[in-house]
């Protein structure tokens, strides 16, 4: 199987380190986004989770920089929603719900550190939560911001890191192999993202995920009864 990675050119030209750096600039400069930053980080580091953790929220953000500075979209709004995108999970939210949880949840959660935006930010980094499983959920992000919130989670779906991801977010839930598989080469088809950008670096890696787990499907084939 040739191995095609998630990343094409456009992250390929960040070298190591750069995209962590672009995001301490965004946080030195907003010290309510680092704020945002420090608690989301710390509420999942709490919360136990194997896949839904701090890692993943930290890696959309850097994925919603390189998406969202590309698009022209407001980062005021894409970064705290990338970061708090799955805060849903700590409030009981399923893979199925945790999108709604999260923005019913979100007043709460910044409540909890004291942390204020203007109602109309508040509600649209609300509504970029709500529907960033987009096509997986049948939902459809309205903003620009929205759709680089999406397409930001989306990359973790697609290429190495969609092997990666899927196998930690299905042991988290606690998933067999064989409902693994299932999602894996069947629902690959489904992920549709939402901008330029986002179709641009991820969809060479689509196919590589289905190669991956029909692979692992005839390998586990001889422990089939």
């Amino acid at each position: 199987m040739e191995i095609c990675y998630t990343l094409n050119v456009l992250l390929n030209e960040y070298p190591r380190g750069l995209l962590a750096k672009k995001f301490s600039e965004y946080t030195t400069k907003d010290a309510r986004l680092a704020r945002v930053a420090e608690s989301t980080r710390e509420a999942f580091n709490k919360s136990g989770l194997t896949a839904h953790n701090w890692e993943h929220s930290y890696r959309d953000a850097l994925n919603a920089i390189v998406i969202g500075e590309a698009e022209g979209a407001d980062m005021n709004i894409v970064l705290p929603a990338a970061l708090m995108h799955d805060i849903g999970f700590l409030y009981g939210g399923t893979g199925k719900t945790h999108g709604a949880v999260g923005a019913d949840k979100l007043p709460e959660f910044l409540a909890q550190y004291d942390i204020k935006y203007p109602e109309k930010d508040l509600l649209h980094i609300a509504a970029c939560i709500r529907t960033h499983k987009g096509s997986m959920q049948n939902e459809s992000p309205e903003t620009l911001e929205a759709k680089v919130v999406c397409d930001a989670d989306f990359l973790e779906k697609f290429g190495i890191f969609g092997v990666y991801s899927g196998i930690r977010t299905h042991t988290e839930f606690n998933n067999d192999i064989e409902c693994i598989i299932d999602r894996k080469t069947k629902g690959m088809e489904k992920l549709y993202l939402e901008t330029k950008t986002g179709k641009e670096i991820a969809e060479q890696g689509r196919q590589f995920v289905v190669d991956f787990f029909q692979a692992l499907d005839k390998a586990n084939e001889p422990y089939r009864t």
